[in-house]
């Protein structure tokens, strides 16, 4: 074949393949947008079945609902229905996986409520608090944690010196309608410090039914600003109607009436939440879980809906599945961990034993971004590359 006919040849199949990747580009934006992130299961350990207090007594450890992470190695999970919160040490692998914890021990708080969660005291609003205390003659608290629990309910400030209560983060009104067990389950801090999350576990009665064997329910998901130090003017929360996947199939062992509700939120940044999602059933198996991540900035503000949630799938958040799996135990809390380079981050969960002195787990995740596809301005570059250096090719073998 002549020099000429196989360079118009080439000329041409660079042609084909430019306008192919094109094409498929062109396309791919019409297909559901690709999640940004992946979760990837690294393991689980158990946490002891008891532990010292800070006055030396050996206290039980059980029903643990919440996890947050303090900095370093070190971790605070909360136990519901008490007054206790276990702090302990947990080194990572490099790849997320969980290590056997160290140096667990009990802080005993000075009052007992059905606690759920629990997240680390933003810097701002630990001065705040300290501001305060000390007009009022008091001494400085130190460093502070964040407890919810659902049976005032109420967000909490603690200290994380000697466990006492250090002051109420106001929250919505609309919250104090929940239903018996199923109101504040879930707590977070976005990573600029400035906002908590937080979310009733399954519907308030005004915004529509409970979890069914066949349905799910619509909670809301509130964002509340903390003040700075010294600002008077507090930002209005805003509320978010978000769906819950109905309860995972299962085979019926005895009597009682299934469930699925948020267990627990992570604020991602950049208007990205991290929800986990908890089913549980009268049978086999018991619970699933589900991790949702949500765009928060495009969602609809229903702070000042009547309610009637569930009427209204058309404010309801959008969310893209990123992992589902059912484990065997009850996950009831959630928090980001260190960074584990590039773009991976560890995330932990913790299981409830529900007090049946099952083990209380910590599951190991790792977070990671997944990176999209070439750009159609990149694949246009590259075509128009193809095409001037088959040019040139072309030129050079026809003098």
């Amino acid at each position: 074949m002549p020099l000429v006919r196989i360079a118009a040849a080439a000329l041409a199949f660079c042609l084909t393949l430019a306008v192919v990747e094109c094409v498929h580009a062109a396309d791919s934006t019409a297909a559901p947008p690709k999640p940004p992130y992946r979760i990837v299961q690294r393991g689980s350990v158990m946490l002891p079945q008891s532990a010292a207090d800070q006055a030396g007594n050996d206290v039980p450890i059980t029903g643990l609902s919440g996890i947050a992470w303090l900095g370093n190695e070190q971790y605070a999970a909360i136990m519901d229905n008490s007054d206790r919160v276990v702090l302990f040490t947990l080194a990572l692998a490099s790849d997320g996986t969980p290590r056997e914890p160290s140096d667990v021990r009990v802080l005993t708080l000075s009052e007992k409520h059905d606690y759920e969660d629990i997240a680390p005291c933003p810097e701002p609003l630990q001065q705040r608090i300290a501001a305060r205390r000390v007009r009022q003659g008091l001494a400085d608290p130190g460093r502070c944690l964040l407890v919810v629990e659902e049976d005032t309910p109420a967000i909490r400030a603690i200290s994380l010196t000697d466990g006492s209560l250090l002051g109420v983060i106001p929250a919505p009104k609309a919250f104090a309608t929940r239903r018996p067990n199923r109101g504040f389950e879930s707590l977070d801090i976005e990573p600029d410090g400035h906002h908590i999350w937080t979310a009733n576990e399954e519907a308030l009665p005004a915004d529509g039914p409970a979890a069914t064997a066949a349905a799910g329910t619509v909670v809301r998901l509130a964002r509340i600003a903390i003040p700075e130090p010294g600002q008077q003017d507090r930002e209005a929360p805003r509320q978010l109607a978000y769906a819950v996947d109905p309860p995972h199939h299962f085979a019926r062992v005895f009597f009682g009436d299934p469930l699925s509700g948020v267990a627990a939120v992570a604020g991602l940044g950049q208007g990205r939440l991290l929800v986990l999602e908890r089913s549980g059933c009268p049978g086999l198996p018991p619970f699933e879980n589900r991790m949702y991540v949500v765009n928060t900035k495009d969602a609809t503000d229903i702070t000042t809906s009547d309610g009637a949630l569930a009427e209204h799938p058309e404010e309801h958040t959008q969310k893209t599945l990123l992992w589902q799996d059912q484990l065997g135990c009850n996950l009831e809390g959630l928090c980001l961990g260190p960074s584990l380079g590039g773009k991976r981050r560890a995330l932990l969960a913790i299981a409830d034993n529900n007090g049946i002195g099952t083990p209380n787990l910590v599951v190991g995740f790792t977070l990671e971004e997944e990176t999209g596809g070439m750009p159609l301005s990149m694949v246009a570059g590259a075509a128009a590359l193809a095409v001037a250096s088959a040019g040139l090719v072309l030129y050079r073998l026809t003098r």
